[in-house]
């Protein structure tokens, strides 16, 4: 197990975006600001989404629910791609749009649906 916050951080999003995608995205927020780049990356993933009382498949549902009623889709994009990597099925995905479309009402979900599309189908 890693060691560090950064560390475990950097496994994390390793796991959800690929190990090739790591170092890219930490230089791309460190270029912004290099405390903003540590928040992401430490806090963020190292601390939170490596904490043992949930499984990260879990955590990736739970963040794709919270950036669709949000209608955050450019960053629900990012999620949908990282759940897939990690073995969320497109057919789990579906139903979370479906599900929470009674939540967070219909325009958000037919915003996620796009969304999904798009990731879904290479567009």
């Amino acid at each position: 197990m890693a060691d560090s916050a950064q560390e475990r951080g950097f496994k994390v999003r390793g796991q959800l975006w690929g190990e090739e995608n790591v170092q890219k995205t930490w230089d791309y927020f460190k270029k912004f600001d290099e405390g903003f780049a540590r928040l992401v990356n430490d806090q963020c993933f190292g601390e939170i989404w490596s904490r043992p009382g949930l499984p990260t498949k879990t955590r990736s549902m739970i963040t794709m629910a919270a950036l669709l009623v949000l209608g955050r889709a450019p960053e629900l994009k990012v999620h949908m791609r990282g759940a897939l990597n990690i073995g969320v099925t497109p057919e789990e995905i579906k139903e979370l749009i479906i599900h929470l479309s009674q939540y967070g009402g219909i325009p958000v979900a037919v915003e996620a649906i796009r969304t999904f599309r798009e990731v879904t189908e290479g567009k």
